[in-house]
């Protein structure tokens, strides 16, 4: 057909609709030519259905565009099958033209009460009709790119929070409602995403998730459409590098778990990505709607808690969630607002742990460690309260406390007691100072302010923060020594054991780690191997501080072994100020040793 029979208008129409389907519901098969005559120069697809019933069969199976349909049927009228199409989320979506003859004001208004988006009245012109149908396929297709652009993510296509929520709450409604149906929430994280991002940039990043998205769609048979009357399975991103799916009819847990471990399998695989061949894992937590949920946010808490728990065990694994992890959880936001109100309080207190000559048993210094007595629950241990005040940063003036305390207290005791008190204290840093550029400031700073000269101040670092961060702790080290503060390396031998970076940070001491001591006697190797250390420690100038020493067979192999210190139970446990001093009162004066 010619175009420039067409008007502008005309042409715009047609461009609009064009490949719509439009299904007309009316028993007059003299209409059913009509509109398709009408609708022709549009390029629409008309399907036809004789009455209601059949009407809603058709759309059933494959919804239209649009629907023409007829208010005066015989059976069911207009009015009717737009009640019961409310009554389906996939079909109450669909836009309705009414057709009817009437010009009662009454009838337009049922029409409209009923759902319906428009109305022509018969008889009709194509022009009018032409108008009519594409102004409503063309609103509902804007309606329905901004139903896309509100729920979908713009980077993957994937449902968004949004989106989501709604259908993990029709999934949970539906539980509620079928006693016999049941379904699972995965929570995946990936393990490495920020290293890759940071490192090779955001267009890799996003070209990973992008990927990432692929693959869960393609390996879980997920369905993308906003408008969805069923239940099935969905993969959504909530943000960064979290992906929730929900896996629809699951009987189980452990049901779950069997296809988590498959998408484990299947992310871990390399991906290309613009030249770059990256590798990563994933943590995933799951939880089960035969828990008994009735928000979407509950169980999306809960698969979070799990996800976590999967990253603590190790990452690259998966962990079914139980109610003992949301305690933990609890308790740690306990512990949290505890921390908060009691930095800067008394709830605080420092214990010393001697670290003494294994020849002469001569004190030589004492580590620094910090307690926390809560005023209702009592003591509570470091391993809880030290993880919780590093991942929130108060660690920083907790630290500078310590420290302060630490210099005031052995400013005391060598003022008081030169002859028995420490050389020099020990004090530990956390994984978070090694990245404050004002640490070495405000140490210094302390030290001043305490009268504690640099060189009465050993700072310990583990071996494995040293080799996380490399170049950060490469420059600290460097300024800390220059500035005449000595340097230790900690738990050695239970990390990355890397003896290069005994030669390249310029630590003064080296502290075997409690692992390799308690198994020096043993078989394996193991007193060979501490024999090497010590004798490689002694080449590079270093001095060796055994830590754990918990028996006198310990100790005495470690004398044989050529260990000039250590520290441990065996010889003196952690101690308050006024508990040690009255502890070396019983150790003869540094003097009388050298005598």
């Amino acid at each position: 057909m010619n175009t420039s029979e067409f008007s502008t208008v005309e042409l715009l129409e047609r461009r609009l609709v064009a490949n719509a389907r439009v299904l007309v519901i009316d028993d007059d098969p003299d209409i059913h030519a009509l509109v398709s005559a009408m609708l022709r120069p549009l390029q629409t697809t008309v399907e036809i259905a004789l009455d209601g019933a059949a009407g809603l069969e058709v759309m059933t199976e494959n919804p239209p565009d649009l629907i023409l349909m007829d208010q005066e049927m015989p059976g069911a009228s207009g009015t009717d099958v737009l009640a019961v199409m409310q009554t389906y989320p996939a079909l109450a979506s669909i836009p309705v033209i009414m057709v009817t003859g009437s010009e009662s004001r009454s009838v337009l208004t049922a029409c409209f009460a009923a759902g319906a988006a428009d109305y022509i009245r018969k008889p009709f012109v194509g022009a009018e009709l032409r108008a009519r149908v594409s102004s409503v396929i063309e609103r509902q297709r804007m309606l329905v790119q901004l139903g896309r652009a509100a729920h979908l993510d713009t980077l993957t296509g994937l449902p968004n929070r949004s989106l989501l929520q709604e259908r993990l709450q029709h999934a949970i409604d539906h539980a509620a409602r079928d006693p016999d149906y049941g379904f699972a929430v995965m929570f995946i994280d990936f393990d490495r995403f920020k290293i890759i991002n940071d490192s090779l940039g955001h267009d890799i990043g996003d070209l990973l998730l992008t990927e990432v998205a692929s693959r869960l769609r393609a390996n879980l048979r997920a369905t993308d459409s906003v408008a969805r009357d069923s239940t099935g399975t969905t993969v959504a991103r909530l943000g960064g590098d979290e992906f929730v799916v929900i896996l629809d009819d699951v009987a189980s847990a452990e049901a779950a778990g069997v296809v988590a471990e498959r998408m484990l399998r299947v992310l871990e695989q390399p991906y290309e990505l613009d030249s770059h061949s990256v590798r990563s894992s994933a943590s995933i937590g799951i939880v089960h709607s035969s828990a008994g949920y009735t928000t979407a946010d509950d169980m999306l808490r809960d698969a979070d808690i799990a996800m976590y728990e999967a990253k603590g065990r190790g990452k690259a694994c998966h962990a079914l969630f139980t109610t003992s992890m949301r305690d933990a959880v609890r308790r740690r936001l306990d512990t949290e607002i505890a921390l908060r109100a009691a930095m800067g309080t008394d709830q605080f207190f420092l214990v010393y742990q001697p670290i003494v000559s294994i020849e002469t048993r001569n004190l030589e210094s004492v580590e620094v460690l910090v307690r926390w007595r809560h005023p209702t629950r009592g003591l509570i241990e470091p391993s809880e309260f030290i993880p919780i005040a590093e991942e929130t940063r108060l660690i920083l003036p907790l630290a500078d406390q310590i420290l302060r305390t630490a210099c005031q207290q052995f400013a005391a005791w060598r003022a008081s007691a030169p002859q028995h008190s420490p050389e020099y204290i020990s004090v530990n840093l956390s994984r978070v100072q090694l990245a404050d550029p004002e640490l070495v400031t405000r140490t210094m700073q302390i030290l001043e302010e305490t009268g504690v000269a640099p060189t009465q101040l050993q700072l310990e670092v583990t071996e494995s923060q040293i080799m996380q961060y490399r170049d950060m702790a490469g420059g600290l080290l460097a300024e800390f020594k220059a500035r005449g503060i000595r340097l230790a390396m900690d738990d050695f031998g239970t990390g990355y054991s890397s003896l290069s970076c005994l030669q390249e940070y310029p630590f003064d001491v080296l502290k075997i780690d409690r692992a390799l001591t308690e198994n020096v006697g043993r078989a394996g190797g193991y007193s060979a191997l501490l024999h090497a250390v010590v004798t490689l420690a002694d080449n590079l100038g270093l001095r060796v501080v055994a830590e754990g020493i918990e028996t006198l067979d310990q100790l005495v192999l470690l004398q044989a072994l050529g260990c000039p210190a250590g520290q441990g139970y065996f010889l003196a446990p952690p101690m308050e100020s006024h508990v040690i001093e009255s502890w070396w009162q019983g150790l003869p004066p540094r003097a009388a040793l050298a005598a």
